[in-house]
């Protein structure tokens, strides 16, 4: 995932734009990303799209990696449940995502961060609207290094044996 913190560098004048990662189905989500591209729709900043085959191939580990570089939320975006062309696994990898939500919840990363959403290929202004409102959501959540736990305080209060 070094890839994705170098994709995406702050430039003066975003500096309170969140960081994106957007994993996104090459059969349908990167479609419509494209497609909102070219009729030139007005998106926001510091949002970096990863192509992938089907978004059954995002492990939870590269969404775990990119909060843990400072990206401040990943999307996945995917076929419509039941249009994948992968034998619905989509809907698998839905199930997956979800489980995920719970547990950075348990490490304290709000799972507001984590987007994933299903759609067409010609559906460009579905993607619109989605980041946009993804951004927003994410404007409104304290800073994620603000927002995480303080890794020496996860054992504080378990007593240690020295012998």
């Amino acid at each position: 995932m070094k890839m994705a913190s170098e994709a995406l560098t702050i430039t003066e004048g975003q500096v309170d734009a969140p960081r994106v990662i957007v994993f996104a189905c090459r059969w349908c989500a990167l479609i419509g990303a494209d497609a909102a591209g070219k009729q030139r729709q007005p998106l926001p900043v510091n949002f970096r799209v990863i192509p992938v085959e089907c978004i059954a191939r995002v492990e939870p580990d590269a969404v775990i990696r990119a909060f843990s570089q400072g990206i401040d939320g990943v999307a996945v975006l995917g076929c419509h449940l039941g249009g994948c062309r992968y034998n619905d696994a989509n809907h698998r990898c839905f199930k997956r995502l979800e489980l995920l939500k719970g547990l950075l919840a348990t490490v304290g990363i709000d799972p507001g961060r984590l987007l994933t959403s299903f759609g067409t290929g010609h559906e460009h202004h579905q993607f619109v609207r989605l980041m946009r409102d993804f951004m927003e959501g994410l404007r409104r959540l304290p800073p994620l290094a603000e927002g995480r736990p303080d890794p020496g305080n996860l054992c504080s209060g378990v007593e240690h044996d020295d012998a």
